[in-house]
């Protein structure tokens, strides 16, 4: 794969990889600086695949007109090496993208007068983007959806139910709104997804072929996709060596790698990207040293804080900003400018330190924050951060671990405090409960009831979602959500309930399936999926 913008560096001194190396049309070797990515690195990068379960990442680290790329592990069991040149699905680092986009639309008052930051994005897609209330749907603008601020909570699991980009952002208006627009930090996924539907509705263009022309192909980014058949497709030729990471899970119970299927559901604006190290590296110079094809106001209006946001990464631990798809924060003093990403089996990390003119990539087909330590290893090297200061991320994930078992075996007691023992028996026989029950915005999620009179819902479409009730009293119960296929622990418990008419049918479902910014708030499914479909036939109308 041919270098993109700068020279490709690797250094003399330092032994390849025997897995991977780096591959490029015409690499000019100079002593000017080493590669980070040596001997000792190939070694921790090793030994973080084997405690954390990864099977391959990429890492690709920018230094001024220095890049160096590197593979590590396998892309494809039984083995096919990761390469700089492989591809993966970046994820939410595509939210970025987005933001670009759509600055290069505020730029063009010629072709579009309407688009500009504070327009509400009712204006520009008057029939597609309406919410749930009608001051939010009047006054959230570009830049609120942009920055996480609609006041619309994220309710993921909409996006595992594959329909059009059109019809995902027509389901917005039967989301729930949790907060007033512009007062809380909300990481909502629908709103990116919107905004890229908006920029394909006034281009007249597919947001790939837009950004193809307009950012990509600038920056000479030749192994970057919108779909995952135009990546397998790029892989299949024989002018290059790039492949596309298969992603895998860790099956705890058979401790083995697991191949999980390629994500099907709504992704657009919000993660659609499947790319290379190497051709991130290309636009992440381009964010640091705010240089075409972007202009300076939209290099502005991305660095602009405009939302306070949680804590993301324990190892930052000054307030965070959100900007516009890019989260703001300091690491002992240095501005860094960041964004992860990851889909089940797919994970990125893109961070970047603009005044050091910096930026560190790291791609991995596996699940979990285990590439975040090679991140966070190569940032305190450059940075020259004592060994005694340096965090240890996976002491801090297992213990995160330890405390939300802990916290969720006390589920019972924190949501329901109020339950008198003995407990009331269900309102209907068991069975009665099993069924399907559907929602405009979710996918169906199909009630079972299993040996010992148990009961599991299964959330239908592309996350393979699993949830598992207790009985508390009567309809009520405790929702254990297990987000990830293979996963033994439960990652959330929130409360549930069933409805049962006075003719004993069970009629409603309801779980506070959004427990980070609705931990109180049950968004309910209706018992026939007929239901379902008269509302998206209201939609259309």
């Amino acid at each position: 794969m041919a270098h993109l913008g700068n020279e490709m560096q690797t250094s003399e001194d330092v032994p390849e990889p025997p897995t991977a190396s780096v591959t490029a049309g015409n690499i000019k070797k100079t002593a000017t600086k080493k590669s980070p990515l040596n001997a000792e690195f190939q070694k921790l990068v090793q030994e973080t695949l084997d405690k954390w379960h990864i099977q391959g990442v990429a890492v690709a680290v920018v230094d001024g007109d220095e890049t160096w790329a590197e593979g590590y592990g396998i892309a494809a069991m039984p083995d096919v090496p990761v390469r700089p040149s492989t591809l993966f699905y970046t994820g939410s680092t595509s939210k970025s993208f987005t933001a670009a986009a759509a600055s290069l639309l505020v730029d063009d008052n010629d072709m579009f007068p309407k688009v500009q930051w504070t327009t509400p994005m009712s204006e520009l897609i008057r029939d597609d983007f309406v919410l749930p209330d009608d001051y939010a749907t009047a006054n959230v603008t570009l830049e609120d959806a942009l920055s996480n601020r609609s006041g619309l909570a994220g309710q993921e699991m909409t996006l595992g139910r594959p329909r059009s980009i059109r019809d995902y952002v027509r389901t917005l208006r039967h989301f729930t709104m949790s907060k007033p627009i512009r007062t809380t930090w909300q990481y909502c996924n629908g709103m990116f997804v919107a905004v890229g539907h908006m920029i394909e509705v006034l281009t007249g263009k597919d947001l790939a072929s837009f950004l193809k022309e307009r950012v990509w192909g600038p920056l000479g980014m030749t192994s970057t996709f919108w779909s995952l058949a135009d990546a397998q497709g790029y892989a299949a030729s024989p002018d290059n060596d790039a492949t596309v990471a298969i992603p895998y899970a860790w099956d705890e119970a058979a401790s083995q790698f697991a191949e999980i299927p390629y994500f099907g559901g709504v992704l657009g604006g919000a993660g659609a990207v499947i790319s290379s190290v190497v051709d991130y590296a290309a636009y992440i110079r381009c964010i640091m040293r705010q240089t075409a094809p972007l202009s300076p106001a939209g290099h502005t209006a991305l660095r602009q804080p405009r939302a306070f946001c949680p804590q993301m990464l324990p190892q930052l631990k000054k307030q965070m900003t959100y900007s516009l798809g890019w989260m703001l924060a300091t690491y002992h003093k240095e501005d860094v400018l960041l964004h992860p990403g990851g889909l089940e089996g797919m994970t990125a990390t893109m961070i970047l330190f603009p005044e050091r003119d910096w930026g560190v990539l790291v791609f991995s087909n596996s699940d979990g924050p285990g590439r975040e330590t090679l991140a966070w290893h190569l940032i305190d090297e450059m940075l020259g951060v004592p060994k005694e200061e340096r965090l240890n991320l996976f002491e801090v994930t297992q213990k995160k671990r330890v405390q939300q078992k802990e916290h969720n075996a006390t589920a019972v007691q924190r949501l329901y405090p109020s339950v008198k023992s003995p407990k009331r028996p269900l309102s209907v026989p068991v069975d009665r409960y099993a069924g399907t029950f559907a929602h405009p915005a979710y996918p169906d999620f199909v009630v079972s009831i299993t040996p010992g009179n148990g009961i599991r819902i299964d959330v239908a479409g592309e996350f393979r979602i699993r949830i598992e009730l207790e009985h508390v009293t009567a309809d009520f119960f405790t929702a254990s959500i297990f987000f990830f296929r293979f996963t033994t622990a439960a990652d959330v418990v929130v409360p549930a309930q069933f409805q049962v008419d006075a003719s004993g049918k069970v009629t409603r479902f309801g779980a506070a399936l959004d427990a980070e910014n609705m931990p109180e708030t049950l968004i309910w499914f209706d018992r026939a999926a007929e239901n379902r479909e008269k509302g998206e036939m209201r939609e259309k109308e």
